[in-house]
């Protein structure tokens, strides 16, 4: 049985705790190439570790997927 602060440590993901910094060092899929828009369309809103972020396609890059901080 984990102890009430090593269970927190383990479990929180959010920006500047222990394990939110650990994981954000790899890659996390999220969405699949098909959930996103077409380019330059409406972004998509989704939460990945706690943080807002935006997945969208743009035109410039022939509709590169890409993803942005939600402000």
């Amino acid at each position: 049985m984990l102890r009430a602060d090593d269970n927190k440590f383990l479990t929180e993901s959010g920006p500047g705790t222990a394990m939110g910094e650990l994981l954000r060092r790899f890659w996390i899929p999220v969405l699949l190439s098909e959930e996103l828009p077409e380019p330059d369309g409406e972004p998509k809103k989704i939460i990945v570790l706690g943080e807002e972020l935006l997945a969208f396609r743009d035109s410039r890059g022939v509709g590169r997927p890409g993803i942005a901080a939600a402000e």
